[in-house]
């Protein structure tokens, strides 16, 4: 190190200079960084329950949502104020980005027998203009419905709540979450302003996630800053020096910094977890730079110049900093072990950071000395004083030491039978944090919101119809409601159920599945024709109907109560159905399971890194004696901070289960420097009692100085409000403390001990050594490693006309038709029917249509028959099922509904007038389905408030007036879904109809594709072959 610390002094300018542009080469990655709100971050792509997730939501949908939560405060949710709120703030809520469903108490699907009719409809129909009877008429029916309960409103209607599930691409999980806090916080905080007497709260898991994101830079913005001024306050006062304190907080930014850079050139994301990577690196340089500083205040005790200060810290602490530098990188390197991804970013930040640290250190520090005003002081520290005095203390009460701390040792170390893994993500806030105040209300009011998955699967395509399999789901249903952690049950044998109920005249004792498969199946079809925008079962059931889905709602829980849940309901599908046992799933089982798991994992990475580190310190002081009795110090705090923490608190976290692999980072500086020191006095031949006088006289001051600061700093942080920062900050400062006590009271009577026992022989050459050191921590890093709009209207509309006065006149028609529907995942299922038209007489009227279907088997002879009438008058709806012989009239406010579970919506399919739509035209461009012909491009916005998209864009070829592809933007004017027509058949030698037309949800992944066969116009229908009387006829 001599060598070393010649040149950098000597060259000292030309040093730091190549330095400083070395890391601000490394510091133009800070732009890139970005912040990543998306709980499932934490989330590994090969975590095996990450992969059932993955798959359960392909085959139903991927649930972020936000809970809504209100609670008026005249303690009644059904008064015409409150739902007149309620209703206005479920439209306002659909405009946010990425809906997919907005699921309120007006707006939810009440079904009810009137007469012939089974009618699907909001159970407020018109929150704005509710009358305080229609109000206690709708209490009395949403008290009694089971499938809310405790989910969209409380038992005793004192509190409801919104539910708002989104659809996240997932394209950018750094803006998505954050765009839709953006525009939902401002839209809470008008509706708290205009309705002051009633409480608005979001919870839910964008609620969450956004929650987990801004703490640790709130904490950023507080904590960290007092953190940071404590640590250099003790620091400042112990060395007293204020100018070595400005060379620390210089020296902690520039090496944050670099962690920062590195990973801004990676373009990984910053996380709640990596947030606080800087924040390591400023302690850990904190206690390198102590070191040298410690050097200078004993140094200038003998000399003035500063060129000699430089020169003695770095040759007198180099190899010390450069060991405890690489071995602490060794240390986090070791969170790579961690099944969550950001805590193995954490761990490899803080490692480059390490790098930085060093090389500010050895490099940037020398010059800084020897360029500064640090005023010289010859008194002795105080702290040195102090040191003295301990080390003779030990000495005296060596064999007192020796055998008294194991037995305080074992008193701690007995603590951590009381540790339980007891993990609640919902409540990593404390009460300062209106997601945790938002969590709590909704807990205590309604229901949980941690949620157990099952997808009951019945291996059978349209399995899900079998009236023995939708008992078994029943039976699974209220073993579920009896378990007392359960809030709320999601289940389709409800709806069936309800179904029944609804189909014979609302008699209660028809509440229980049907009992034939072909009732259970129409019914639900029925059921499914009749329901709106965003309201279809899609969730609930897969693309093939051969799988439901069950959920479970659990409040406040914990990683353990939730296992323990799980274990129950694994037991009852062995007992009562072995051949629909499911796994369990969903976002909170994959959390719980991150805790579960990450446990012995981070043990394992923990105890690789404790090896490496002993080996690197046997490398270096060539004594295999002293690397193994390195374990000593480097372990025994942490297993006495986990006692205290199990007598203290009990439970253990997430977050603490990093606090060993990440104390070991912090720790091992200290044992690296005592064992040296004590090393290089036995080297030259004094006893073990001088040698430990020695490592107390040369690195007490240093190892007090920067445990002390680092303690207190992790104390003031452990003041967060966020249970990862105050967890972690609270058992590292008390790891910290007992470390700092092993290292003065047990480490050095156990050396001389050992020494006694037999005399150890260290011939440790430094230049040899460091190379080995470089080599091994390689080998673990690399293991782990409109110009007139009247113009455009008039163009518009001019197209659209002749769009429709070029498909007039066909008058009837009969068609072929098959769905295939496709999910994410590419599982197919299939519809097929018949569908025979009767072209409106007059402006006045819609077309009448008849759609028979014949497959899937259990609907086969059911047949719907539509009147459509002109907006904004609703269409006319029957429906014959052929299992109970009936024909039953069906509500029809359900244009936006999906058509059969397709991407197709009764909208998209059903006829419509020029005059229902505003139409722009907007260019005339190439066509892309050939170049060589013009389409027009046609701007069209329906004017019924109803419709499911704001607007519709058309491609027009104008030779043909054909429609090649629409692409359809839901209400809050975002692209949902595209419509290609393919294979144009000119029929009469007129009528041009595509064969093929394939609807792609941009969204979900999911498509239709719609086949049409064997058209056959001017078959002589009339009005009176489009009559319920004559639907029994059509459904043979």
């Amino acid at each position: 190190m001599n060598r070393l610390a010649d040149f950098v002094v000597n060259h000292r300018i030309k040093v730091a200079t190549l330095t400083l542009l070395l890391a601000f080469s490394v510091f133009a990655g800070i732009p890139n960084l970005r912040l990543d709100t998306d709980g499932r971050v934490f989330m590994a792509n090969d975590n095996p329950d990450k992969i059932l997730l993955d798959k359960f939501e392909q085959e139903f949908a991927k649930d972020d949502n936000l809970a809504i939560v209100i609670v008026p405060k005249n303690g009644d949710v059904f008064t015409p104020q409150t739902l007149s709120a309620i209703g206005e703030l479920t439209e306002d809520l659909w405009n946010l980005p990425y809906v997919r469903l907005v699921n309120s108490i007006t707006s939810f699907q009440n079904t009810y027998a009137d007469g012939d009719m089974m009618v699907v409809e909001d159970l407020v129909p018109d929150p704005s203009i509710v009358t305080e009877r229609e109000a206690s008429a709708a209490k009395e029916v949403a008290l009694n419905r089971i499938e809310i309960s405790n989910s969209l409103i409380n038992d005793d209607a004192t509190a409801t709540a919104i539910s708002v599930i989104f659809r996240l691409p997932g394209i950018d999980l750094a803006s998505e979450i954050p765009e839709i806090s953006a525009e939902a916080e401002p839209l809470l905080e008008r509706y708290r302003t205009k309705y002051p007497a009633i409480t608005f709260k979001a919870s839910g898991s964008v609620a969450i996630s956004q929650a987990f994101a801004t703490a640790s830079q709130k904490d950023g913005g507080t904590l960290t800053p007092a953190m940071l001024l404590a640590m250099l306050v003790i620091v400042g006062v112990l060395l007293r020096s204020a100018t070595g304190s400005l060379l620390i907080l210089t020296l902690a930014t520039l090496s944050a910094l670099v962690s920062l850079g590195a990973l801004g050139w990676t373009g990984t994301p910053i996380n709640s977890a990596t947030a606080v990577a800087p924040l390591m690196v400023i302690t850990l340089a904190v206690a390198s730079s102590v070191h040298v500083l410690s050097s200078i205040r004993q140094t200038m005790q003998k000399t003035i110049d500063r060129t000699i200060w430089a020169r003695h810290a770095v040759s007198d602490h180099g190899l010390g900093i450069t060991v405890a530098v690489f071995t602490t990188a060794i240390g986090f390197l070791s969170l790579n072990f961690s099944i969550s991804p950001p805590f193995r970013q954490l761990g490899n930040m803080v490692a480059v950071g390490m790098i930085g640290v060093w090389v500010f250190t050895i490099f940037l520090l020398p010059g800084l000395i020897c360029w500064l005003p640090i005023k010289q002081n010859r008194k002795p520290a105080f702290v040195d004083q102090a040191m003295a005095a301990i080390g003779e203390f030990v000495i005296r009460n060596q064999k007192r030491l020796l055998f008294g701390v194991p037995v305080i040792i074992i008193g701690f170390a007995a603590g951590i039978s009381h540790i339980k893994l007891e993990d609640d993500f919902l409540r990593y806030f404390d009460e300062s944090f209106e997601t945790r105040q938002a969590t709590d209300l909704y807990e205590t009011e309604l229901g949980g919101l941690n949620v157990l998955e099952y997808s009951v699967d019945t291996g059978i395509e349209n399995g899900i119809n079998s009236v023995v399999y939708l008992k078994k789901l029943d039976e699974l249903s209220n073993f579920l409601r009896a378990q007392p952690e359960v809030s709320h049950i999601r289940s389709l044998s409800d709806t069936i159920k309800r179904l029944n109920m609804n189909m014979n005249a609302d008699d209660p004792a028809f509440y229980r599945i049907p009992e034939t498969d072909e009732e259970a199946s129409q019914y639900l079809f029925l059921y499914e024709l009749s329901l709106g925008y965003g309201m279809d079962l899609t969730d609930q059931i897969n693309v093939d109907r051969s799988s439901t889905r069950v959920s479970a709602f659990v409040g406040y829980a914990t990683t353990r109560q939730l296992l323990a849940l799980d274990d129950k309901i694994q037991h009852w599908f062995d007992e009562n159905a072995p051949e629909l046992k499911s796994p369990v799933t969903g976002q909170t089982h994959v959390y719980t399971m991150i805790s579960a798991r990450d446990v012995p994992a981070m043990l394992k990475g923990t105890t690789l890194a404790l090896i490496f580190i002993s080996f690197v310190i046997f490398l270096v002081l060539r004594n295999l004696k002293l690397g193994l009795i390195s374990l000593v110090p480097n372990l025994l705090p942490a297993i006495m901070g986990f006692g205290l923490w199990g007598y203290s608190v009990g439970s253990v976290t997430l977050a603490v289960s990093i606090v060993v692999a990440m104390t070991l980072g912090i720790v091992v500086d200290d044992t690296v420097h005592f064992m040296l020191k004590y090393a290089n006095a036995r080297k030259r031949g004094e006893s073990a009692e001088d040698s430990v006088r020695y490592a107390f006289r040369s690195v007490g001051m240093a190892l007090t100085v920067t445990s002390l600061g680092l303690v207190i700093g992790f104390i003031v942080l452990g003041q967060s409000g966020f249970a990862v920062n105050r967890d972690m900050a609270r058992l590292t400062a008390i790891t910290l403390a007992f470390a700092i006590f092993v290292d003065f009271f047990f480490l050095p009577p156990l050396l001389i001990f050992l020494d006694r026992v037999k005399t150890m022989k260290s011939n440790a050459t430094a230049p040899t050594s460091l190379a080995l050191i470089f080599c091994f921590a390689s080998t673990f890093l690399v293991m782990q490693s409109p110009t007139s709009a009247n113009a455009s209207n008039e163009k518009g509309i001019a197209i659209a006309t002749e769009v429709d006065n070029r498909d007039k006149g066909w008058g009837d028609v009969t068609v072929e038709g098959k769905m295939t529907l496709k999910n994410k995942a590419g599982r197919e299922s299939i519809r097929q029917f018949r569908s025979t038209i009767l072209e409106a007489s007059s402006a006045g009227e819609g077309d009448q249509s008849i759609i028979t279907f014949s497959k899937p088997r259990d609907v086969r002879g059911t047949a719907l028959l539509t009147h459509s009438k002109i907006e904004p008058e609703d269409d006319l709806q029957w429906i014959f099922l052929p299992a109970v012989k009936r024909v039953k009239r069906i509500s029809s406010s359900n244009r936006t509904g999906k058509f059969v579970s397709s991407e197709f919506s009764y909208e998209d399919l059903g006829s419509e007038e020029v005059a229902d739509n505003d139409h722009t035209w907007i260019e005339d461009q190439a066509c892309v389905h050939d170049g060589r012909t013009t389409c027009a491009v046609v701007e069209s916005r329906p004017k019924n408030k109803k419709s499911g998209y704001s607007k519709r864009i058309s491609f027009i070829d104008l030779d043909e007036y054909r429609v090649h592809q629409i692409d359809f933007y839901n209400r809050r004017g975002d692209l949902e879904k595209t419509l290609k027509f393919r294979d144009f058949r000119r029929y009469e030698n007129r009528f041009w109809r595509a064969h093929v037309m394939i609807m792609v949800n941009l969204q979900t992944g999911k498509s239709t594709r719609l086949s049409w066969d064997d058209y056959r116009f001017s078959n002589g229908l009339t009005q009176r072959d489009f009559t319920p009387q004559r639907l029994p006829k059509a459904g043979r």
